[in-house]
């Protein structure tokens, strides 16, 4: 184990034994996704979305004119501006302007920019005294620590550590009152501002117009820091250079809705060079009350490497709103300080190889479960999940693949190895296994939940019983792609996926039972290994004879239609086969709700008290909801209890529950609590992966409450009495 996985390791381990780390999390986590929530259901959020994602979009194509018209306009109302290529420029200019102006004391509002190029520690280490005056960011200076959260720096600390950290620093006891913390630190910070040499702020957007910084803040110390000392430096991002103000506005609109849950922030500052009046003779003078100066350094540090790569350019969309730590499963269990680097969460994994290289979180990616929880929040449609395997697979060019890992993944790529590896795992099972769970308490994983047995029968020993079953006057041939989970260790849910399908009319055919799909590969940054099992997928299911292919896996399903094409993107033929295959490819409940229609398909009404989790694949990419509930509704009677955060991750992420268990069971822990509070016996799912780690969970804790496949639930209801 190298020194960085170390260190990786214990970072984590440290993170998960604190209770007050948790404490900090569950008492302000769900409160800036709750706001969020709220907001944006006030506004059209998909409209906006599109069209700040397009703006967005046309501003990036155009960033390197945009640099140029934003200096000469920013210079033409008297600021200077300094383009840095990277972090140790932009740190040389900052120093250079502060010793020329002989600076001693600097005031600081909140800036990821100046965090990402270890701009304190630069100035300290020339004499110049720093102070943070965001409050966040004050108590992490004072706690020497850097910021957790894009938006809350101290996220990760409670009212009563910050008030043991206040009592020291003001040398007697603060009460952990939020009220009286805010007052120590506004007597503490006031006279700061007012002896500051140099203010030195970020910027929220650039406007390359009117070469204006836009700041968005609800402390007011920003407005201080700009205007109380006689020189103000701005170090922004270029990426957040936008063409005008009407694309500031855009921004405005949905950032703070995005980051705080608040329509618009206490303070927005529009700042077009120094403070300057013409009350005189309109004679223009500049530095009436504000500074002086005002600087911009423009910090590159890898953003045009980033523009010009085809897949990660979009991440310079990013307007730093935060949200997507704030739906992140892992970032609620572990925090932004292992959940990142100096950007933390999901855009943190993604942005941090471009600006510290990809060692920076070379062993942090790993903690993503891929559920695209982020994607559905990021108000500018970046794909977030999708990058961050993208970041895996380089990481793991670098890092390797540990030994144990990498075998059992060769032993599972070809339908021909998998044959081998679950007769092995058959015979290796018998001892712990109890019906369809491998019990092994003796393991700490084990203790936490049991695992899925290798059926006895997979299901393509079935094909031709399925095939018997199919009606005779069918309209709509489907090839039944089971993959390898429902194949080897759910076949009784592909077994009523078919059964279901021909109840609604359609002429069914197991296909290529054995086969994976190679998601697997894929999520664990194998991309090789991924590429050559994409293109066999491809070939054998172009030789189906159907007209849809069905997985009873949304998880599969989507990897076929959505990560093929952009796995084998440089393989120009292969990719566009992917595409033609995936618009012949649907997963289960999508197949069956169309094939309802608008039919009445009554069955056998059960008469169980159910709750339904929406799998993150389901729920998150496909956008499924009504559904599957109406299904269930529809032909089998089943009025659903619903559950808190139906749709949040259960904690499976493939092979990540069993990587890193400790963080996927206190995720599993909130979602077994969600279904106990419904009183449900039985909890359905669509997705084979959550099916399994649900029944491990509750299997392990001794519960009664069963997990059901959509389409067992649905086939018990019209399987014919008898």
């Amino acid at each position: 184990m190298t020194a960085s996985k170390t260190e990786f390791r214990r970072r984590l381990d440290r993170a998960l034994s604190s209770a007050n780390l948790r404490l900090a999390l569950e008492r302000a986590m769900p409160a800036l996704a709750d706001r969020r929530n709220e907001r944006l259901a006030e506004v059209d959020w998909p409209a906006l979305r599109r069209d700040l994602t397009e703006r967005k979009r046309r501003a990036i194509d155009d960033l390197p004119a945009l640099v140029e018209r934003f200096t000469q306009e920013a210079e033409a109302v008297g600021a200077k501006v300094y383009r840095a290529a990277d972090a140790e420029e932009a740190r040389r200019v900052v120093g250079a302007i502060c010793r020329a102006r002989k600076a001693k004391l600097v005031v600081k509002s909140k800036s990821m920019a100046t965090e990402e190029i270890h701009l304190n520690e630069h100035l300290e280490s020339q004499g110049i005294t720093v102070v943070e005056t965001d409050l966040g960011e004050w108590i992490i200076q004072l706690a020497k620590e850097r910021p957790s959260h894009l938006i809350a720096p101290a996220i990760h600390k409670t009212r009563e550590e910050i008030a043991a950290l206040f009592s020291r620093v003001v040398g007697h006891p603060v009460e952990p009152d939020p009220a009286t913390l805010v007052a120590v630190a506004r007597e503490r910070l006031r006279e700061s501002f007012l002896k500051a040499d140099v203010g030195i702020t970020g910027g929220n957007v650039l406007i390359a117009d009117t070469g204006t910084l836009v700041l968005v803040t609800n402390e007011g110390n920003a407005d201080l820091a700009t205007s109380v000392p006689p020189v103000h430096i701005a170090v922004v991002g270029i990426e957040k250079i936008v063409p005008s103000l009407d694309d500031a506005v855009a921004v405005l609109k949905l950032l703070a809705r995005s980051a705080t849950g608040q329509k618009l922030s206490t303070y927005t500052q529009l700042i077009t060079g120094p403070s300057r009046s013409a009350d005189i003779e309109l004679k223009t003078q500049i530095g009436v009350h504000g500074p002086r100066e005002l600087h911009f350094v423009l910090i590159d540090n890898g953003r045009t490497a980033m523009r010009e790569d085809d897949a990660f350019r979009d991440a310079l969309r990013c307007i730093r709103c935060g949200a997507c730590s704030n739906v992140c499963p892992s970032y609620q269990v572990v925090g932004g300080h292992v959940f990142g680097h100096i950007y933390t969460g999901p855009i943190g994994l993604v942005v941090s190889p471009f600006h510290h290289g990809t060692d920076s979180v070379a062993y942090e990616q790993q903690l993503c479960m891929g559920c695209n929880a982020c994607d559905t929040v990021c108000p500018v449609e970046i794909p977030l999940a999708a990058l961050i395997t993208d970041v895996r697979a380089r990481a793991v060019e670098r890092t390797g693949m540990g030994l144990a890992k990498r075998v059992a993944l060769s032993q599972w790529s070809s339908p021909e190895r998998i044959d081998r590896a679950a007769g092995w795992a058959a015979a290796l099972q018998r001892p712990l296994r109890k019906g369809s769970v491998v019990r092994a308490p003796f393991t700490a994983l084990g203790r936490e939940k049991s695992l899925p047995a290798i059926a006895e029968q997979p299901l393509h020993y079935r094909a031709r019983e399925v095939t018997q079953g199919n009606p005779a006057s069918a309209t709509t041939r489907i090839g039944l792609f089971p993959s390898c989970i429902v194949d080897r260790f759910l076949p009784g849910a592909g077994y009523a996926a078919a059964r279901v399908l021909q109840a609604l009319g359609a002429d069914v055919h197991v296909v290529e039972g054995r086969r994976c799909c190679g998601l697997p590969q894929m999520n664990s940054g194998d991309r090789e290994t991924a590429r050559a099992m994409a293109r066999d997928a491809i070939a054998a299911l172009e030789r189906v004879q159907a007209d849809r292919i069905v997985a009873p896996s949304s998880s599969c399903a989507l990897t076929v239609t959505d990560d093929y094409a952009r796995l084998l993107a440089d393989q120009p033929e292969w990719a566009d086969r992917a595409r033609r295959l995936a618009a012949r490819v649907v997963p289960f409940t999508v197949a069956a709700r169309e094939l309802l229609g608008d039919r009445a398909v009554t069955g056998r009404r059960l008469a169980i008290r159910a709750t339904y989790h929406d799998a993150c694949q389901s729920a998150n990419v496909l956008g499924l909801h009504d559904e599957p509930r109406e299904l269930l509704r529809r032909i089998a009677g089943v009025d659903l209890v619903e559950m808190a955060d139906s749709s949040v991750c259960c904690g499976f992420g493939g092979s990540f529950s069993f990587e890193y268990p400790e963080v996927a069971t206190v995720v599993l822990e909130k979602k077994l609590a969600n279904i106990a509070a419904t009183g449900a016996d039985v909890v359905i799912t669509d997705n084979p992966g959550c099916l399994t780690h649900l029944r491990g969970g509750l299997d392990a804790r001794g519960k009664p409450t069963r997990v059901r496949h959509l389409a067992e639930v649905l086939w018990e209801s019209l399987e014919p009495a008898g």
